[in-house]
C-alpha cells in the first residue's frame, strides 16, 4: 500500500470529523451528527484503454467504496456516466464485448440496410471525396459517429428524461471543447446521450457535435483528467483512474494520424493535469501497451485494469472503512438496463431540406401514439442512413410535460461526390475508374451515378433514378464500352476480336428492403462486331454497327455480408429479353426476334470461423427463329471476372476468357474459401457444365467443360490482390490469373 496516499486519505477524514466535533464543542443547541466526507470519482480520457475501468469500477465495488459524484472525458465519461446511471462494471463489460467495433468507429452499417443502387455503384472506391460549391473538398472529419450515436441512444436510454445531471443516481459531469473559442465546457445538463457524444468527439475523427448552443469535440483537448470540476460539485476526496500515456518522446512512435493529433493536444492539457494530480487523494495510474484505438484488444484491457487496480486495494478497502467509521453508506444499487420499449407521442423531422417531409414518415407513420421498441427505432434509421442522402441520422428522445417525442435529426450529405479507383487483371488489363454521385441535384430523392473507366478497355456507365423505395421508381441508364477479347482453339490463340456497345434503358423499378430489386423496361443497343485477323469473311456482315431493341423484365437478389469474402447469403439474377433488331443493314436479315432467359445465383454458406462453401450456377437458354443471335446477347464463359461489362458472359475457371460461346448453358460452380491468417484467404475452385449452339448438345459428355484451380487472396485496402493457379479439360497446361484492386 502507498503510505503516502494511505496518510493523507486518513489526514483528510480526521480533518473533517474534527470540524464537525469542533461545531459541536461550540455550544450548539442540537448535536450535529458527524458527516461523512464525499468521493468523486474521476476517470481521464484515453480511447481504447479507457476498458481498463471497468477492472477499476469492480474493485471499487469489492472494497465497498461508496461512489458519490464522477466527472470524466471522452472513454472516461463514457465508462463513468454508465456506472452513473447504475449499469454494473459486469454489464458494461458484456456491451464492449457485444459490439463490432470495426463497424462502430468507421460507421459502417450491416450491408442488407445499403440501398440497393448504392451497393450496385459503390463498394469499389479508394478514396471518396465530397464536392462543394463545384470544387472538391476535403471532409474536417473522417466520420460522422452515426453508430456511436445509436449505441449512446440504446445503453444510455435509461436516462433520457433526466435534464440535470446532478439529479442521477450519482451526480455526474463530463467536459467538451468548444471548437470556437478553444474553451473548456462542462457538461452536466441537457440530453444525456449527446452529452456523451460531444466529450468523446475526437478532433479529426469523429464530426463536432452541436450541443446546447457550442460546437464541441473532444474535452480531452483542454482537459483529460477534470478533477477540479468534481471538486467544485462536492466532491472532498478524489479517487483517480488514469490511462493516458503522456507525451511521446521518441518520433518513431508518432506514425499515424491520431498519434499526432493526440500528441499535439497533450500539449494543451498538460497544466490541467498537474493541477488534476494535485488535487487527487487516491491515484491509480493503468499503463499498458495498448494503444488508444486497440477497441478490439478489450478482453485484455480490461484484464489489465482489473490487475492494476488490485494492487490498490487496500488503499481503496482504507478509505472505504474510514469513510464507513465516520458514517456506514453501503454501495449503490447496480442493476440499470438499456430500456426494450418506449411510447412515443409524436415524431419530429430536423434539418431537412431537399428531401420531402413524406419520405421520413415512410418510415416512422405508425410510430406516433403507440410503444416502439428500440430495434425498431436503430432499424429505420439505419435503413434511413443507408440510403446515402444523408451524412447523419441521430436521434433523440424528448420530455415535453407528460409526452415523449421522438427528434430525428437529419443532416443531409452533400451534393455531389467523386471516388476513384484502380484494378488490373489479365483480362480486362489496367483500368482507372472515376465516379461522380449526385443526389438530389435533379429533383427530389433523384439519385445520379457516373463511372467512368480509363484503360484499355474503357468504359462509360451512367444511373439517373428516382428512389421511392418499395414503391416503383423510374430510371434512364446508359452503358458504353469497348472491348477485346482473344479466339482459341483450345489453348491455340486463333483470332482477336473487339466489341464496342452504345446502351441506353428507360424502366421502372421496385426495391424491397433494400435486398431485392424489380426492374421492367426497355434498352436501345448500338453495337459492333469484328475481329483483327480476317479469317472467316461471314463475320465481315458484322463489323458494321447495328441497332437493337430489347424488352426486359429482372429480378435481382443480393443478401450477402459482404462485398468481396462474403461469410452469408446470396447473389442472383433472372433476366428474361425480348430482343428485336432495329437495323436496316444487311444484319437486319440475319439477325432475328430473339427470347433470351437466364439465372445465375451464388450462395455463401459458412461452415465454421474460417471455412465458407459458394456453391453456385448458371443456367440459360435462346429462343430464335434462326441460328443467330446478337453476340452481346449470346451466353459465353471463361476467365475468373466475377463483374463482367455483359451480363450473360460469366467466369469459369481454367478456360480463356470468353473461349467459349453458345446458346444454352448450363454451369455448376463449388468454391471453399479458407481464411487462414487475418486478411489472407485461400480458395478451392472448381467448375463444370457445358455451353452449346443447341439444346442436344448440353448432354452430350464430349462437349463438358471441367475447371479446377486455387487461388491465394490477400483483402488489401485497394481491393482484393489475388493469384490463381487453375487448368481445365480445354486447356491442360497450367494457367495463371492475376487481379489486384475492386473490381469495375
Amino acid at each position: 500500500m502507498n503510505r503516502k496516499n494511505y496518510f493523507r486519505l486518513i489526514l483528510t477524514a480526521i480533518i473533517i470529523l474534527s470540524i464537525d466535533l469542533c461545531v459541536f464543542s461550540q455550544g450548539k443547541a442540537q448535536a450535529i451528527k458527524s458527516k461523512r466526507p464525499s468521493v468523486g470519482l474521476v476517470l481521464s480520457g484515453g480511447g481504447a484503454k479507457g476498458f481498463a475501468y471497468i477492472g477499476l469500477l469492480k474493485v471499487i465495488q469489492e472494497a465497498g467504496l461508496r461512489i458519490d459524484y464522477i466527472g470524466g472525458t471522452s472513454i472516461g465519461n463514457i465508462m463513468g456516466g454508465l456506472y452513473a446511471i447504475g449499469y454494473h462494471p459486469d454489464s458494461i463489460a458484456a456491451m464492449i464485448r457485444a459490439q463490432n467495433w470495426d463497424y462502430l468507429l468507421k460507421d459502417e452499417i450491416d450491408r442488407k440496410y445499403i440501398a440497393y443502387n448504392e451497393k450496385e455503384f459503390g463498394e469499389k472506391f479508394i478514396v471518396t471525396l465530397p464536392l462543394k460549391d463545384k470544387k472538391i473538398a476535403i471532409s474536417p472529419s473522417l466520420y460522422q459517429g452515426q453508430q456511436i450515436n445509436l449505441l449512446l441512444n440504446r445503453y444510455f436510454s435509461p436516462a433520457y428524461d433526466v435534464y440535470d445531471f446532478k439529479t442521477l443516481q450519482t451526480p455526474f459531469l463530463c467536459i467538451g471543447t468548444d471548437l470556437l473559442t478553444g474553451k473548456e465546457v462542462v457538461l452536466d445538463k441537457g440530453y444525456l446521450p449527446m452529452a456523451i457524444r460531444a466529450s468523446m468527439s475526437i478532433p479529426g475523427y469523429f464530426s463536432p457535435t452541436e450541443y446546447m448552443g457550442y460546437y464541441l469535440v473532444d474535452g480531452g483537448v483542454v482537459d483529460n483528467y477534470p478533477v477540479k470540476d468534481v471538486k467544485e460539485m462536492g466532491a472532498q476526496i478524489i479517487v483517480g483512474g488514469d490511462v493516458q500515456s503522456g507525451l511521446i518522446k521518441n518520433k518513431e512512435e508518432l506514425n499515424s494520424i491520431l498519434k499526432i493529433l493526440n500528441q499535439i493536444t497533450s500539449y494543451y492539457r498538460m497544466e490541467a493535469n498537474k493541477q488534476g494530480y494535485e488535487l487527487t487523494d487516491l491515484y491509480v495510474p493503468i499503463k499498458m501497451k495498448y494503444g488508444m484505438m486497440d477497441f478490439n484488444n478489450y478482453d485484455s484491457i480490461i484484464a489489465i485494469g482489473e490487475c492494476v487496480s488490485r494492487k490498490h486495494f487496500n488503499e481503496i478497502k482504507a478509505l472505504a472503512d474510514s469513510l464507513n467509521a465516520i458514517e456506514y453508506k453501503p454501495i449503490k444499487t447496480y442493476n440499470t438496463k438499456p430500456l426494450d420499449s418506449i411510447f412515443i407521442d409524436d415524431v419530429i423531422y430536423m434539418g431537412y431540406n431537399k428531401m420531402p417531409l413524406k419520405y421520413f414518415e415512410n418510415f416512422f407513420d405508425e410510430v406516433k401514439n403507440t410503444y416502439i421498441t428500440i430495434n425498431e427505432i436503430e432499424n429505420n434509421i439505419t435503413l434511413m442512413y443507408g440510403s446515402r442522402f444523408f451524412k447523419h441520422v441521430f436521434y433523440r428522445f424528448e420530455k415535453a410535460g407528460d409526452k415523449t417525442n421522438l427528434i430525428i435529426d437529419i443532416e443531409e450529405g452533400d451534393p455531389g461526390y467523386l471516388s476513384a479507383g484502380v484494378h488490373y487483371d489479365n483480362n480486362y488489363l489496367g483500368s482507372f475508374l472515376i465516379n461522380g454521385s449526385f443526389r438530389n441535384i435533379f429533383g427530389k430523392r433523384t439519385k445520379l451515378f457516373a463511372d467512368l473507366v480509363l484503360g484499355t478497355n474503357p468504359r462509360l456507365r451512367t444511373l439517373y433514378m428516382i428512389d421511392n423505395g418499395a414503391k416503383p421508381g423510374f430510371g434512364i441508364e446508359s452503358d458504353l464500352y469497348s472491348f477485346d477479347f482473344d479466339d482459341y482453339d483450345k489453348d491455340v490463340k486463333v483470332n482477336s476480336f473487339n466489341f464496342t456497345n452504345y446502351k441506353a434503358s428507360v424502366f421502372v423499378n421496385s426495391i424491397l428492403k433494400n435486398l431485392y430489386s424489380f426492374r421492367i423496361g426497355f434498352d436501345y443497343e448500338y453495337f459492333q462486331f469484328k475481329h483483327k485477323i480476317v479469317v472467316d469473311t461471314l463475320l465481315d456482315k458484322y463489323k458494321d454497327f447495328s441497332s437493337y431493341g430489347t424488352l426486359f423484365v429482372s429480378f435481382d437478389a443480393d443478401t450477402r455480408n459482404h462485398h468481396y469474402f462474403p461469410t452469408k447469403g446470396f447473389k442472383s439474377k433472372l433476366k428474361f429479353e425480348y430482343v428485336l433488331p432495329l437495323s436496316q443493314n444487311r444484319t437486319r436479315n440475319f439477325f432475328t426476334n430473339s427470347a433470351i432467359i437466364y439465372l445465375k445465383s451464388d450462395y455463401y454458406l459458412k461452415l465454421s470461423d474460417r471455412f465458407v462453401l459458394s456453391p453456385g450456377l448458371f443456367a440459360g437458354g435462346t429462343i430464335r427463329q434462326k441460328d443467330t443471335v446478337p453476340f452481346q446477347h449470346r451466353f459465353a464463359a471463361g476467365g475468373l471476372n466475377p463483374n463482367n461489362y455483359i451480363d450473360t458472359y460469366v467466369d469459369f475457371t481454367g478456360v480463356h476468357f470468353i473461349q467459349s460461346f453458345g446458346y444454352y448453358m448450363g454451369i455448376v460452380r463449388m468454391k471453399l474459401q479458407y481464411n487462414f491468417f487475418k486478411k489472407m484467404y485461400l480458395t478451392l475452385r472448381a467448375d463444370a457444365g457445358a455451353n452449346e449452339r443447341d439444346i442436344d448438345d448440353i448432354l452430350k459428355l464430349e462437349n463438358f467443360m471441367c475447371g479446377y484451380g486455387l487461388t491465394y487472396s490477400y483483402d488489401s485496402f485497394i481491393g482484393p490482390v489475388e493469384l490463381t493457379v487453375m487448368g481445365s479439360n480445354l486447356n491442360p497446361k497450367p494457367m495463371l490469373f492475376f487481379n489486384l484492386g475492386f473490381w469495375f
